[in-house]
C-alpha cells in the first residue's frame, strides 16, 4: 500500500510552493486548458489529489458537479474558502480521504483527474486500481517519467541507465518525502490491464526550472521564446521528452451510469468496509462496522482511524 505524504506537517502550505513558479504554473495551465476538454462534460468529475482546488478553473465550469479529494487538511480548509460559492450551490463536495481506499462505490463518477500526485505513491498500481473502479470511462493523468531527456542525461553522468531501461520506479528527494517516478510503457499497461486505454495527451513542463537561477530581466525577455518552445515541445515530445506526462485514458464499460440526479451520498461507502451510510449534517456513520465519518471546516473526512 502507498505511503501518504504528510502535506500538514511543520505547517507547510501548499499554496507557498507556487512561489517563483511561474513558468511551472504557465506550462501546467496550458497543458491542462488542452486536455481537459477531452473530458467532455460529465455530471460528475473527481479531482483526485485535487489539494486547495487550484486546478479546478480548468473542470469547475464544464461539469454539472465535482469531488476534490485530497488527503491534507490544511489543502482542503483552503478550498473551502476558494471554492466556498461553488460548495453553497451544492456544486462542489470536498472529501479528506486515502486515495488507496475511497469511499466511493464502483463507476461514481463518469470522468477524473489526477495531477502532480502519482510521484508520491509507492504502490502505484494498487492506487490506480483503486481510483479507476470509481471512473466510468473517461480519466486525465499525470504520470511523472524517469526516463525524460534530463533524467536519462543525468543516468549517464552517473552510470544508471540501467535502471532508466528497467521496470522498477526511480526514487529520488529523501527518505521523509521520497518522489517515485515511474516507467511511462509500465503505468500504460496497467491501465490496460484494468480495461483503460491510453493515449498520449502531452509533454509538460518540458524546460522544467529553466527560470529559477536566471535574473528576472532575462526571464522576461527569454519567456516568450521559451513558452513557445514548451508548446511545441507539449506535442512532439510526447512520451519521452519532459517529467510529466499527460496521458487520457477511457474505456467501454456494459456498467449501468448511476442517476445524474443521485446524491452524493448515493455514490459513497465506508471506505473501512464497503457498507452503506447513515447521513446526519455533521457525520456520516456507516450501517455495518459503525465507523463515524465528521464534517467540519467545509470539508467530510473519510480517513479510516488507525485499529
Amino acid at each position: 500500500m502507498s505511503l501518504i505524504t504528510d502535506y500538514d506537517s511543520n505547517g507547510y502550505d501548499y499554496r507557498s510552493y507556487w512561489d517563483d513558479r511561474d513558468y511551472e504554473a504557465w506550462a501546467e495551465d496550458h497543458a491542462l486548458e488542452n486536455t481537459v476538454p477531452w473530458l467532455g462534460s460529465p455530471e460528475w468529475m473527481v479531482d483526485f489529489g485535487g489539494g486547495f482546488g487550484r486546478n479546478a478553473k480548468h473542470y469547475r465550469t464544464r461539469a454539472r458537479r465535482y469531488v476534490l479529494v485530497d488527503y491534507s487538511t490544511t489543502n482542503l480548509r483552503n478550498a473551502a474558502q476558494g471554492l466556498a460559492g461553488d460548495v453553497a450551490d451544492g456544486r462542489a463536495y470536498l472529501i479528506r480521504a486515502d486515495l488507496n481506499r475511497l469511499p466511493f462505490v464502483d463507476h461514481a463518477f463518469d470522468a477524473a483527474m489526477v495531477v502532480r500526485v502519482l510521484h508520491h505513491l509507492s504502490d502505484v498500481e494498487g492506487a490506480l486500481a483503486e481510483m479507476g473502479r470509481t471512473v466510468r470511462d473517461r480519466w486525465l493523468l499525470d504520470i511523472p517519467i524517469k526516463h525524460h531527456v534530463l533524467g536519462l542525461a543525468r543516468a549517464a553522468v552517473h552510470g544508471d541507465l540501467a535502471a532508466m531501461r528497467g521496470p522498477e520506479p526511480v526514487v529520488t528527494g529523501h527518505s521523509e518525502t521520497p518522489f517515485y517516478n515511474f516507467k511511462l510503457s509500465v503505468v500504460r499497461q496497467r491501465l490496460l490491464d484494468a480495461g483503460w486505454n491510453t493515449r498520449l495527451a502531452g509533454s509538460v513542463n518540458n524546460l522544467r526550472r529553466w527560470d529559477r537561477s536566471l535574473p528576472p530581466a532575462m526571464v522576461r525577455t527569454l519567456r516568450p521564446a521559451v513558452q513557445a518552445v514548451e508548446t511545441a515541445v507539449r506535442h512532439g515530445g510526447r512520451g519521452w521528452f519532459g517529467p510529466s506526462q499527460f496521458v487520457y485514458a477511457n474505456r467501454n464499460t456494459n456498467e449501468l451510469a448511476l442517476r445524474a440526479t443521485d446524491s452524493l451520498a448515493a455514490r459513497m461507502c465506508c471506505p473501512a468496509c464497503g457498507g452503506w451510510l447513515d447521513w446526519t449534517p455533521d457525520a456520516a456513520t456507516c450501517e455495518s462496522c459503525w465507523s463515524a465519518y465528521p464534517c467540519s471546516d467545509g470539508f467530510w473526512d473519510f480517513t479510516v482511524r488507525a485499529a
